[in-house]
């Protein structure tokens, strides 16, 4: 499909220099490697299989097809965006904890996607692999500034499956109950206690998703958004769902590709303002009348099997959906992915440990069926 959208921005190229490693990282990230190992430990003892330490529980294991927009504007054809193409990929919803807790408690909501058939040089621990990783979350910003930050926010309020379900869902409940509060005060404050446990009652696949921290755009610097744009999609934006059905988002999105289709959109943000938009504080929302998002691409998954025990074994079990995994033209930036990096590293370490089957790169989509 052609998109012939023209932006009148001055994307600002990348420089190393804008890449700053901050001090007592090195420390804070040996600290956050103990936090995520202690919970991977216990997520392992409380499942059937080798868990993640963070978003475990998935909704929707999907396959789609990604379309890849004729004649972006030079600065948008970069990557994997450099030529149209049409390139399948993987597509994984979950919820954040480390642990598989009741649809009712209150979690941030997350989106993978793994492309296959991509070419390019490789990032280091990704050479043998032929695709590329994407991550999003239903939030524009990240909720820690830095690996200091992230670090205390996750020993205190990530959810740690060493606290008992039925307090974390007693949170959860006050958590949702504060948000509404605060949302009907209207004071004109995005307070972070909104951000991070809004309520969550809506449908999943209505969301829109957002890279959040930035990422290499080959010459350039970019967060990338995931939006819905068919009409059967945008009708479930705040739709409500009942969450305190068993598995109530994983049945939203069965249901819904029992019979009918869904697209969206990859969009992407280019840095203009290293100041106004920076890449080592990913709590900052680029502002979108600098440098609005652009179409790039077009995602299109048609109906199918959503989730099934098979698709766990195969995508839960046996893939793992890293920033890193991918080339370099979009390399992670940034200390929260720098931190991400030795956290997938660990994870993926701890579950060939702990299992005998062996985590891979898929080269096709056959074995989803």
């Amino acid at each position: 499909m052609e998109q012939t959208s023209h932006i009148g921005i001055s994307p600002l190229k990348y420089q190393p220099g804008f890449e700053v490693l901050e001090e007592s990282e090195t420390q804070s990230r040996d600290n956050l490697q103990y936090t995520l190992r202690k919970i991977s430990e216990i997520s392992y003892g409380q499942s059937t299989y080798s868990a993640r330490s963070v978003h475990v529980k998935s909704h929707g294991l999907i396959s789609a097809e990604m379309e890849i927009y004729d004649n972006l504007p030079a600065p948008f054809a970069q990557g994997i965006f450099a030529k149209p193409k049409t390139l399948p990929l993987v597509m994984r919803f979950s919820t954040v904890p480390g642990d598989i807790l009741h649809d009712k408690t209150c979690t941030p909501r997350s989106l993978a996607i793994k492309v296959l058939g991509v070419e390019g040089e490789r990032l280091p621990g990704s050479e043998e692999a032929i695709t590329q990783d994407f991550l999003f979350v239903n939030g524009a910003s990240f909720m820690s500034s830095s690996v200091q930050v992230f670090l205390s926010n996750l020993k205190h309020i990530a959810c740690t499956p060493d606290t008992s379900t039925e307090f974390r869902h007693f949170l959860s409940h006050i958590f949702r109950s504060t948000a509404k509060l605060i949302d009907s005060l209207r004071n004109g404050q995005q307070l972070l206690i909104k951000n991070l446990h809004q309520a969550q009652e809506t449908n999943i696949l209505g969301e829109t998703y957002f890279s959040q921290d930035p990422i290499m755009y080959g010459n350039y610097m970019a967060k990338i958004a995931f939006v819905p744009i068919a009409p059967e999609l945008i009708a479930l934006t705040n739709k409500p769902i009942d969450l305190f059905a068993s598995d109530g988002l994983r049945k939203s999105i069965v249901d819904f590709f029992v019979s009918r289709t869904a697209v969206w959109e990859m969009r992407v943000q280019l840095c203009t303002d290293i100041h106004k938009m920076p890449i080592e504080d990913s709590t900052v929302i680029w502002s979108e009348e600098s440098s609005p998002y652009v179409p790039v691409a077009r995602i299109t998954a048609k109906p199918q099997i959503a989730w099934s025990p098979y698709r766990s074994h195969v995508v839960d079990e046996g893939m793992m959906f890293s920033p890193w995994h991918g080339i370099t033209s979009h390399r992670p930036l940034g200390s929260v992915m720098r931190l991400r990096k030795m956290s997938y590293e660990m994870a993926k370490k701890m579950r060939a440990e702990k299992e005998d089957a062996r985590i891979c790169e898929p080269t096709s989509l056959d074995d989803l069926c």
